[in-house]
C-alpha cells in the first residue's frame, strides 16, 4: 500500500520518468474538509496522479486544473466547495477548501526531503504562496514568515514487533498493511517462518541485549508478544530510556502489576507508567487478528496525541490551522 502521507518519492519517480510534474497542497479550509491541511497530490502533465484530497469529489477538477498550471508553468491557488467558481462541486458539510498548485518545485529540493526522511529526520517545505519560492527547515522552532505555508514530512512510523505466536504475525500483517514500517524480533522460528510466508521478514531474537543495537526513535512503537515474560525486564529496561512513543506488553493485569514491579526491583521509576500493558484498547478482542487490532489502535491513539512532535502545517496565512495532526 503506497502511504498517501509521503508523496515526494512519487513526485522523484514522475520526475526521473521524464514528466513535468505538479506537488498540489491543501492549504486552507472551511467547515471540515474530507483531509487535514498539509494533504497532498502529485500530478504528471499527462495527468497521472497519487494521492486525494476531497475523497473522490473534486480530484477530476484538480488534476485538470494542475495539468493546466504544468502546460502554463505558473503556480496557482484555487477553491472548491463552498466560495468556489466550480458551482456544480459541492464537499461534505458545505465546506470549502483552498488548494495549492506548485509546479516549480525543484528536483533538488525533494531530493532533500526524501534523504531527510530515509534518514528518519523531520524536515519541513516552506512555500511562499506568493512568489513560490521554496526553502527547507528543520527546526520547528523557526518562525513562519507572513505569506509562508510550511508543510512538515516526518519519518514513516515504524513497528517494532518482538514476540512469538500468532499474535505476533497477525499484528506485524496489519502494521504492514497500514504503512508502518515493521520490524520483527523473534526467538521462534515457527513465527518467523509464519511472517516470512506473509513477505515480512523476521529476525532472530537471541539475547535480549539484541535491543541495543536497533535504532529507536520517536517514530517508533515497540509491542512485546512474549507468553513467557523472562525476555520482559531486560529489553523493557532499554526501551524505558529510548524515545519510542508507544512501549507496550501483552499479558494480564496480574501480569502486567507484577511486571511493573520486577522492573522497579531493577531500579526503574515512573518512567514505567509509559508502559501499556494489558497492551491494546478493550475491544473484547478473542482472536489474533482482533487482538492485532486493538493494539494498533491504541498506538494511533497514542500517536495521534502525542504533542512532542511538530504539526503537519504552520502557517501564517492559513484560513484554518490543523492542530498536532503527525504524518
Amino acid at each position: 500500500m503506497r502511504s498517501l502521507e509521503h508523496l515526494i518519492t512519487d513526485f522523484i519517480a514522475y520526475r526521473e520518468d521524464g514528466q513535468r510534474v505538479a506537488l498540489v497542497t491543501l492549504i486552507g479550509n472551511t467547515g471540515s474538509s474530507p483531509r487535514p491541511l498539509g494533504s497532498q497530490m502529485v500530478v504528471s502533465e499527462c495527468g497521472r496522479s497519487v494521492g486525494y484530497l476531497t475523497g473522490g469529489c473534486a480530484e477530476s477538477v484538480i488534476v485538470s486544473e494542475a495539468v493546466a498550471a504544468i502546460e502554463a508553468q505558473a503556480n496557482r491557488q484555487i477553491r472548491l466547495g463552498l466560495g468556489s467558481p466550480y458551482m456544480d462541486i459541492q464537499l461534505p458539510c458545505g465546506a470549502g477548501i483552498d488548494i495549492y498548485i506548485d509546479v516549480t518545485l525543484c528536483d533538488e529540493t525533494a531530493r532533500q526531503i526524501n534523504s531527510s526522511l530515509r534518514h528518519r529526520t523531520p524536515v519541513a517545505l516552506d512555500t511562499c504562496l506568493e512568489t513560490g519560492k521554496h526553502q527547507t527547515v528543520i527546526s520547528h522552532k523557526q518562525t513562519v514568515k507572513n505569506g509562508v505555508f510550511r508543510r512538515w514530512y516526518l519519518p514513516r512510523r515504524r513497528l517494532l514487533i518482538m514476540g512469538k505466536g500468532t499474535n505476533t504475525t497477525a499484528l506485524a500483517c496489519l502494521g504492514t498493511a497500514t504503512d508502518y514500517e515493521v520490524d520483527v524480533l523473534s526467538p521462534d522460528r515457527k513465527t518467523r517462518d509464519a511472517c516470512s510466508s506473509e513477505g515480512i521478514e523476521a529476525k532472530t531474537l537471541t539475547t535480549p541485549e539484541m535491543i541495543d543495537a536497533v535504532p529507536l526513535d520517536a517514530w517508533t512503537a515497540a509491542v512485546l508478544l512474549f507468553h513467557e515474560h523472562d525476555w520482559e525486564p531486560a529489553i523493557l529496561k532499554a526501551l524505558l530510556t529510548s524515545d519510542c512513543f508507544y512501549i507496550g506488553a501483552l499479558g494480564s493485569r496480574s501480569t502486567h502489576e507484577d511486571r511493573i514491579r520486577q522492573l522497579e526491583g531493577l531500579g526503574l521509576g515512573k518512567e514505567v507508567d509509559r508502559i501499556h500493558g494489558p497492551v491494546g484498547l478493550d475491544i473484547k478482542a478473542m482472536t489474533p487478528t482482533e487482538i492485532a487490532i486493538s493494539i494498533l489502535a491504541e498506538i494511533t491513539f497514542a500517536y495521534r496525541s502525542e504533542n512532542s512532535l511538530p504539526s503537519m502545517v504552520s502557517s501564517s496565512s492559513c484560513s484554518s490551522h490543523l492542530s498536532l495532526i503527525h504524518i
